[in-house]
Formats: C-alpha cells, structure tokens, sequence
C-alpha cells in the first residue's frame, strides 16, 4: 500500500505529462485522458444533464468520464447511458486497474447478494490471469505497476469490495441523469445499471440466468 496518495490535481497531471502512461490507461482500463477539462461532447443536442459537469477523459467507444459538481465521476457512455461511476478519481482509477472496462461490470443483480459479486469478481480476476499468462506476461505484475505509477493502491484481494462502492456511487441519490424534452415528451437516459444478464457473465460464474436471478432476490 501506498504511503501518499496524489491529490486529484496532481493525479491527473500525472498522467496528462505522460503519454505513455496514458496509453497504457486506454490499453488496460478503458480510460484516456484529455489535454485538458473541456465541454461535454454529449450537448447541443437538446440534453439536460442533473448535474453540471466536465469532461476530462474518454472510453475506447467514444463515452466520456465528466467530474460533477459535487465532485464525484460520472460517465456518459456513447450507447446513451449516464450516471455517476465513483466518488473521486483515484478510487475510479483503483476500480479500473482491476476492472478493466466498467461495462463488464454494470449487472445489477450480482451485487444484491455478497456471494454473487464476490464470486463474479474472483471469476473475472481469474480469467484476465489466465489470458495474460497465454500472452506470456503476469497480469499481477502487469497491473500491479501501473497502479505504482500513478501512486494508488493495487490489491485484488479487495475486488469486490471496489466493485461494491463502483455499485453504490452508481445507485445513490440524488443521481447523475440526462434528459430530453419536457412534459409527456420527456426521456430521461438510461443509467449505468443493467438489468441484462451476458452470456458471457454466466459462463464466467458458471451459473444461468434464472440461478443469478434466484440468488439476486
């Protein structure tokens, strides 16, 4: 664990200076980050977002992480989901050196029972150690510096603690929206949380959907 954890300002000068390390970020976690804070790329467009915001990275697919007013994260996925994904950056940037992707990790149901998540997490870990070992290369090792780099904390064992507070920032109120319109025309976007359960997420665990939906009530 880390002595000294950098402030926000530093994190993220840390990482704008550093092209390299700013494309490790996009290769391994899903994230790069912009020159600089900038206007959402999402407006103009007839959007009302519940929160003001700014935006200072992006997703492989084009979504964009914006920090809120009240200081926490929010991202407006280019699929048309938004909502809030983290507290703070370094607790956002600890999430992803394990996660990967926050897609993979936006089904509600498997955080409604400790064993689901705990399990999810454990499988997912898993099988990114398996992948990476087939490429000839220690996923521990691969992460565990990145996570030195930036000066945040690397620790797999906490997993599905990370994905736990991923859950709750997500689902706490007042939530970060968008919507269209107004009166019987309004639409609100959907939100970071699916109700989808992947294939892919029931091969992982081993499990079908109507076996994570029982062990979801």
């Amino acid at each position: 664990m880390n002595e000294k954890k950098p402030n926000k300002e530093e994190l993220i000068n840390l990482i704008r200076n550093n092209a390299e390390l700013n494309h490790r970020l996009m290769c391994d976690c899903d994230i790069y980050f912009y020159d600089q804070d900038k206007d959402i790329e999402f407006s103009g467009n007839g959007e009302v977002y519940s929160m003001e915001a700014r935006a200072f990275a992006q997703d492989g697919s084009g979504g964009e992480f914006v920090f809120l007013e009240d200081e926490s994260i929010g991202l407006i996925s280019s699929e048309g989901s938004v909502g809030r994904v983290s507290e703070n950056l370094d607790m956002l940037l600890e999430f992803l050196v394990c996660a990967g992707c926050i897609s993979d990790f936006n089904c509600r149901y498997f955080y409604c029972n400790d064993e689901l998540i705990k399990t999810f997490c454990a499988k997912y870990i898993e099988k990114r150690r398996e992948d990476c070992q087939k490429e000839g290369f220690s996923w521990d090792e691969s992460r565990a510096s990145l996570a030195k780099e930036m000066s945040i904390d690397f620790n797999p064992n906490s997993f599905a603690e990370l994905a736990m507070e991923f859950y709750k920032s997500a689902t706490r109120e007042p939530l970060f929206t968008c919507r269209f319109g107004s009166g019987d025309d309004a639409y609100v976007c959907d939100g970071i949380m699916s109700d989808i359960v992947g294939l892919w997420t029931q091969e992982l665990v081993g499990m079908s959907e109507e076996e994570i939906l029982a062990m979801a009530k």
